[in-house]
């Protein structure tokens, strides 16, 4: 069973000596990495019933991977894992599409799992590795802290489906999938913006 870091927060392995430095997660308008990346209290508390994290709180698919903060312990199957990671690097820009051969898969899970790529088996892990100075951090935000938080983020959002605290609805105005309350008496979950890689952005 692979465990990753205790809070999404802290700072990574160093990837080829070089220092990923974690953002701290207090700028404003991150009013959904309260609820799904960092879980604060304060917006907790109005997004789902329960005051504290109780049993059925906890997200599970498995326990090959284990993400555990705040209360919280999400434990993932290795294919949920997988496939939440490569939807993670997609959504930053890491790369242009989830179409991935096996190596480059079992690389992106190392590096959001432990933080660093010890023996890059892909061309994408080589990638990562070679140019790991310029995409550990761009304009102040972790990779490797982003990878992560996507991972828990999408976890808390199904599950939250899942236990009838949210409902997903189509969303006009952007064209896609959002979530909202039950019953459509409050708005829209505002899911708070994800910094991009699309600059450094791998060609496959």
């Amino acid at each position: 069973m692979a465990r990753l870091a205790h809070r999404l927060d802290e700072r990574p392995p160093e990837q080829n000596q070089h220092s990923a430095h974690q953002p701290e997660p207090h700028e404003e308008r991150r009013q959904e990495d309260d609820v799904s990346g960092d879980v604060r209290g304060n917006h907790y508390d109005e997004r789902v019933p329960d005051a504290l994290p109780t049993p059925d709180a906890n997200y599970t698919s498995g326990d090959d991977y284990v993400v555990e903060f705040l209360g919280y312990r999400f434990s993932f199957g290795a294919t949920d894992f997988e496939g939440r990671v490569v939807a993670a690097a997609v959504k930053l820009g890491v790369v242009s599409s989830p179409e991935l051969d096996e190596d480059a898969v079992a690389d992106l899970v190392m590096l959001a799992a432990n933080g660093v790529i010890d023996a890059p088996a892909s061309r994408l892990g080589r990638y990562l590795v070679r140019n790991w100075e310029q995409l550990s951090l761009v304009r102040e935000e972790s990779l490797v802290y982003w990878l992560r938080k996507l991972i828990f983020r999408g976890a808390w959002l199904d599950h939250q489906v899942k236990r009838g605290a949210l409902e997903v609805v189509w969303d006009d105005s952007d064209d896609e999938f959002a979530y909202q309350h039950p019953g459509g008496g409050r708005p829209l979950l505002e899911l708070a913006p994800v910094p991009s890689w699309h600059a450094l952005q791998f060609k496959q």
